[in-house]
């Protein structure tokens, strides 16, 4: 493995004061507008593009700033938090529930809807997804795909919460054609999918019984909480990808557009300077060269390969049923 894509990606939430106080996401618009901009600054100073997830609310508020920043070559899809969305839109009447709590009819609905009034504000329909708190059902990909989607980073491999419906406990942990039927499994649908990142040498224990692995997130103080370092997590996700050695390598790391990213003193942004520093060490010592990457960028790469076709395995057999299929026919 001579390359690997790096992905910055950000969560772009509506402001507290559009869906709830104690809800993720910025003060104010510009607040949020400070965010964003502070991100891409320091993403471009690395040489690195930006993936944005664009949920509806900031989408009409803020349109004028991603379509700028679209037309400066980051990727801008939609991000969803149905009950977001559904206070915004329906007064709490309808969607008010995390993605993997909604069956396929409600997400298709919502998806068909929110994609209208987003596209409206952006200019085309978005191609690209993420779930809030990666939530999701095994509905996910089938409607993805079915609402026009090529691509979304909508897994983060090991997370396990359940009262959210995010639960990706054994969770592909690379870029990969999803499955139509389960969520957690290779497919074949022309969607591609690029999981978070993570560190999986250690399990980390959160409350309420959650559970995850340490990634390249700034928003967690790491080192202060669970005492991992960023050259820890680094080092130790670079190693486990080439040892992997997927066709898409990838490193995947996520923030959110509530932190002061323009605020040199701020401890967010102190923590992604560090945490980018580490990210080009720890290639550069595994001599793996990073290359600046959007998800439209691995979704075109995913999309290229054929389908990898996952072993079926019975009582502990792993058998090959297009042969025996071949051969049944032959002898008959």
């Amino acid at each position: 493995m001579k390359e690997i894509k790096v992905v910055l990606t950000m969560d772009c939430e509506p402001t507290t004061a559009t869906s709830h106080p104690a809800a993720t996401g910025p003060a104010d618009w510009r607040a949020g507008e400070d965010a964003v901009r502070g991100y891409v600054e320091i993403a471009t100073h690395y040489g690195l593009p930006v993936t944005l997830f664009v949920h509806p609310e900031a989408a009409v508020a803020q349109a004028a700033m991603f379509r700028e920043l679209e037309s400066k070559g980051a990727c801008i899809g939609l991000h969803m938090h149905p009950w977001k969305y559904a206070l915004w839109r329906h007064d709490g009447k309808k969607y008010l529930a995390h993605y993997g709590g909604l069956s396929a009819t409600e997400q298709k609905d919502l998806l068909a809807e929110s994609s209208a009034i987003w596209a409206e504000a952006i200019g085309h329909r978005p191609e690209y997804f993420r779930p809030g708190t990666f939530s999701a059902n095994d509905a996910i990909f089938n409607v993805l795909r079915e609402q026009g989607f090529r691509g979304g980073s909508c897994t983060a491999p090991g997370r396990f919460i359940p009262e959210m419906q995010a639960i990706w406990v054994g969770g592909q942990p690379d870029p990969h054609r999803a499955n139509p039927n389960f969520r957690q499994a290779l497919g074949a649908l022309d969607f591609a999918n690029m999981p978070l990142s993570a560190d999986f040498s250690k399990s980390l224990s959160g409350p309420a019984g959650r559970s995850m692995y340490a990634d390249f997130r700034p928003d967690v103080d790491w080192p202060g909480q669970y005492d991992v370092s960023y050259r820890t997590i680094a080092t130790n996700i670079v190693a486990q990808v080439r040892e992997r050695a997927p066709a898409v390598p990838v490193l995947n790391a996520i923030t959110h557009n509530h932190y002061a990213y323009r605020d040199t003193s701020d401890p967010v942004y102190r923590r992604l300077r560090v945490m980018l520093d580490e990210m080009m060490s720890a290639c550069a010592a595994a001599g793996v060269k990073p290359v600046g990457s959007t998800l439209k960028n691995v979704a075109d790469a995913v999309l290229a390969l054929p389908p990898v076709q996952e072993p079926f395995v019975c009582e502990g057999a792993i058998f090959d049923l297009e042969a025996d299929r071949a051969e049944i026919g032959t002898s008959a």
